[in-house]
């Protein structure tokens, strides 16, 4: 396997390069320390069978950068390895088709986790960035900021009996982000399926009957 490691900080490197090590002794790691260099790695490394991307690297813009990659490479698998705690950013790059983000914060029982998961083809995704504080009413009910936007437009979609797939050309987003925000929409409404999700959104006013 050949990882492409994009992030302008040496040491972080240095270090990502033990856990990479730990997953196959045999990974070829190569680097890039700039927007310009990794976009010559991408030409002259073909192929690379994952890029591992920081947002914040000299001469890219967070959402620019990305999305200009996502142009260029569009069959490249791309996991942001970022620092970066916007959700509105990480949001936008995981409907663009990232396939996961793992926060540079992460303890290391967390990135090994998460870098097998990106490694065996899955999409990781902390599960903080799809929760959101929950509001209650002034009678004790959760409001309906206890969903993000994104997951009442999904909850919408299951309505109609839509399945992962659809639901996901609907949106214009990946299918494994669409499981993603299953996951902690059951969680966050504390059920287990589609129909109990459901039942739970409409009592709770999330979407119409």
């Amino acid at each position: 396997m050949k990882i492409l490691h994009a992030d302008d900080h040496a040491l972080f490197r240095e270090g990502m390069k033990f856990f990479l090590k730990l997953l196959d002794s045999d990974v070829e790691i190569i680097e890039a320390s700039n927007f310009q260099a990794l976009m010559d790695k991408l030409a002259l490394e073909a192929p690379i069978d994952l890029l591992l991307l920081d947002l914040a690297m000299p001469g890219m813009g967070e959402l620019e950068g990305f999305f200009s990659i996502r142009r260029h490479h569009p069959k490249l698998p791309v996991v942001v390895l970022s620092g970066s705690k916007n959700t509105q950013v990480i949001q936008s790059i995981l409907d663009g088709g990232a396939r996961g983000y793992i926060p540079k914060l992460a303890n290391s029982e967390e990135m090994m986790h998460a870098l097998r998961q990106v490694v065996s083809g899955k999409i990781y995704v902390p599960d903080f960035l799809f929760a959101s504080p929950i509001d209650h009413d002034n009678n004790g009910h959760p409001g309906v900021d206890v969903v993000t936007a994104r997951q009442r437009d999904i909850l919408t979609l299951l309505v109609d009996g839509m399945p992962n797939k659809l639901i996901a050309e609907a949106l214009g987003i990946t299918e494994g982000t669409v499981k993603q925000h299953l996951k902690s929409l059951y969680k966050r409404l504390n059920v287990q399926n589609r129909t109990q999700a459901v039942r739970a959104a409409r009592s709770m006013g999330l979407i119409e009957e």
